[in-house]
């Protein structure tokens, strides 16, 4: 199978995840492009629900269609709580995928998920996704920068929040901001935000 591009290949992943009708819903830089700033990227985070029973099925749907997925890497990602990948055999492209356990969500999954929106990613074609709602890329992003500390992070949530504005649930971010210990870094990036709107308000 030829793809000529990381969007090909994100749309195939997408594709392969509604044909098995799972549950999951798109994070990451995919989804912070979605919500902010467009940018070119290569990187496309995945929360998938799937048991142990279901895991055979997912790694032959993608085997199907060319990708590199082994069953004993997604019993492993399962058991150890780790991320795994989805590799594209030609392109060398890659899709991180989280399992999220339909038995035992943590509280954060359990609540993403439930906000999880049906978005269109693809104007031309219509082609429809369910991604991460903008609150919680926020939220995984303040999470990743505390574990990483990826500048990459912050860019995107600036973005985020000078793209989204006050249709953002900042109820919501100032609480699970303080769940994950994120709470100073969050009024860091929440100071500057206001910081900017009030210096574009003075300037006009």
């Amino acid at each position: 199978m030829n793809r000529q591009s990381y969007q090909d290949f994100a749309r195939s992943v997408i594709e392969t995840l509604e044909s098995l009708g799972f549950t999951y819903f798109i994070g990451g830089s995919f989804a912070s492009m979605y919500y902010g700033e467009m940018r070119t990227t290569q990187d496309i985070d995945i929360a998938v629900v799937l048991s142990l029973e279901e895991a055979p099925l997912f790694v032959q749907a993608f085997q199907t269609v060319g990708y590199y997925v082994y069953l004993e890497t997604v019993v492993d990602a399962f058991i150890y709580h780790q991320p795994l990948n989805i590799i594209d055999a030609e392109s060398g492209f890659k899709a991180d995928i989280f399992l999220v356990n339909p038995d035992e969500p943590t509280e954060l999954e359990r609540s993403a998920m439930s906000r999880r929106r049906r978005e269109v990613y693809d104007p031309d074609t219509g082609a429809e996704t369910y991604l991460y709602a903008p609150e919680d890329v926020i939220i995984y992003k303040l999470k990743y920068y505390l574990s990483g500390r990826i500048d990459k992070h912050l860019r995107d949530i600036a973005a985020m929040l000078a793209i989204q504005g006050d249709d953002l649930d900042f109820d919501y971010l100032e609480q699970w901001a303080a769940h994950i210990g994120a709470i100073d870094l969050w009024h860091t990036l929440l100071d500057e935000y206001h910081r900017r709107i009030q210096a574009q308000t003075m300037s006009k």
